[in-house]
């Protein structure tokens, strides 16, 4: 029997199941939710709204985690959209940015209010507050396995509606309903409360005294904790990654991200050696001619100087007697593919984001990344999500669709355009397990190699 025909086996629920947009740049203010996968590849014409929706983690990531979550942080190290007014669709300040994320559990083990396998969303809808003339209003939007609320908030992320305990009352009742959503739940006093039925000590944990507020706080505490958790694993490869510099100060920070630019690519090799060693092993493996060394000063004056610094060196395998350059001295390509392979190998259970890996490498090199993809979803446990124009690059994932390496339904193929009133939307292009397109490529996409090998044929 061949691979084919056995398949591949299904990966677990990638930890981002669909980001929610509306409202950003080209994309129209009701929000629309994209389907995610472990293996996600977005591609469109330009200027069509695909960077734009990638943003929508990015975004919410540098917002959420900043010293004012609830107020949006529209140019920030990961993304810049501009002023709200800029980054609002139409520039129309009547208008709402709403970002977020459907996600399960980042810590299935944990102990907590809700089931682990629960689908949490979670969106923030941003507006222009006309009279402080800046975006400090938020619509908080919380829908926990179909249950849903919303509520508005201040900068601070002070609840403004009079009816806010009702609001929460209610919700938390039809929560208590829902017992695939919350564990085995019970009344207490004939009062609405919501109580762990295995807690030994409700008053210790959920008031008694105040039962409405204490399971506001502990499942307001762990949402937000879950969606720090999951925000956190993010890791965002921007279009263009810098060349590593000729020194690299080093510092004691631990890092676990190379940065949008690939900045800190130096400093997380020489912390992890490790990692280092695996990294030139996929090297060799995409066929790249180089490894990669870390050189660090041996005298102490030039560290008592200088600082701890290192250098990023490359050994040009393809001679007898391989050498060490500066990458500085080769071409462009081998910055640009390097943060990609780091990330994609120090990821664990996090969401990788790469915007266009084929910059400045060949085809033959454009297809091998599809197969360290493919390793980092598989060994590593990420989820990543690729925006691309490459063909190479897809068709070797089709192609591993088709060998049954990778099931078909572990790969979302997004195909981002824009309708007649400028307006973007999005496809989802489904695979069957020959790794083939079952509706083709929209619009003529990837058309143009036949075109030209064709054209003066015909």
């Amino acid at each position: 029997m061949s691979a084919n025909e056995l398949g591949a086996q299904r990966l677990p629920e990638p930890l981002v199941r669909h980001i929610v947009l509306g409202g950003l740049k080209s994309w129209d203010a009701p929000p629309v939710r994209i389907p995610l996968a472990p293996m996600t590849l977005i591609f469109g014409q330009n200027s069509a709204g695909k960077s734009s929706m990638i943003s929508a983690l990015t975004l919410l990531r540098q917002t959420i985690m900043s010293e004012r979550p609830f107020e949006l942080t529209s140019r920030g190290e990961l993304v810049d959209v501009g002023s709200f007014r800029l980054a609002v669709h139409d520039h129309d300040l009547d208008s709402a940015i709403t970002l977020g994320l459907g996600f399960t559990s980042p810590n299935p083990k944990a102990n907590t209010l809700l089931s682990a396998d629960t689908l949490r969303e979670l969106s923030f809808a941003y507006t222009w507050d006309s009279e402080d003339e800046w975006a400090g209003r938020t619509r908080f939007n919380v829908d926990l396995g179909g249950y849903a609320t919303s509520f508005e908030l201040d900068s601070e992320g002070h609840y403004l509606p009079e009816d806010e305990d009702a609001q929460w009352r209610n919700f938390l009742e039809s929560l208590a309903v829902a017992r695939e959503v919350m564990p085995p739940l019970s009344p207490l006093g004939g009062r609405s409360i919501i109580t762990r039925s295995d807690y030994d000590d409700p008053a210790g944990g959920l008031s008694e005294a105040d039962p409405l507020a204490a399971i506001r706080l502990g499942l307001s505490v762990q949402l937000s904790n879950e969606l720090s958790e999951v925000l956190s694993r993010i890791a965002y490869l921007g279009p263009i990654r810098a060349r590593p510099d000729r020194t690299d100060s080093l510092t004691t920070s631990g890092y676990k991200y190379v940065g949008p630019e690939g900045e800190h690519t130096t400093d997380v090799l020489y912390s992890d050696p490790a990692l280092l060693a695996e990294v030139n092993e996929w090297f060799d493996k995409l066929g790249l001619g180089y490894r990669i060394k870390i050189v660090t000063p041996v005298s102490e004056e030039v560290k008592m100087t200088a600082g701890d610094f290192a250098v990023l060196g490359l050994i040009d395998t393809r001679d007898e007697t391989p050498n060490l350059v500066s990458p500085r001295a080769v071409g462009y390509g081998i910055s640009q593919i390097t943060p990609i392979v780091v990330q994609s190998l120090m990821s664990e259970r996090g969401v990788v984001i790469i915007e266009q890996p084929e910059v400045h490498i060949h085809p033959r090199l454009q297809a091998s990344v599809g197969d360290l993809l493919i390793h980092s979803v598989k060994e590593r446990g990420n989820q990543m999500i690729v925006e691309t124009h490459s063909e190479h690059l897809v068709l070797r994932l089709l192609r591993r669709i088709r060998e049954g390496v990778i099931a078909p339904e572990d790969v979302s193929i997004l195909y981002v355009d824009v309708d007649s009133h400028g307006c973007a939307y999005v496809r989802r292009l489904d695979v069957d397990s020959d790794g083939d397109l079952i509706e083709g490529w929209p619009g003529g996409f990837f058309d143009e190699r036949l075109e030209e090998v064709l054209g003066t044929r015909w």
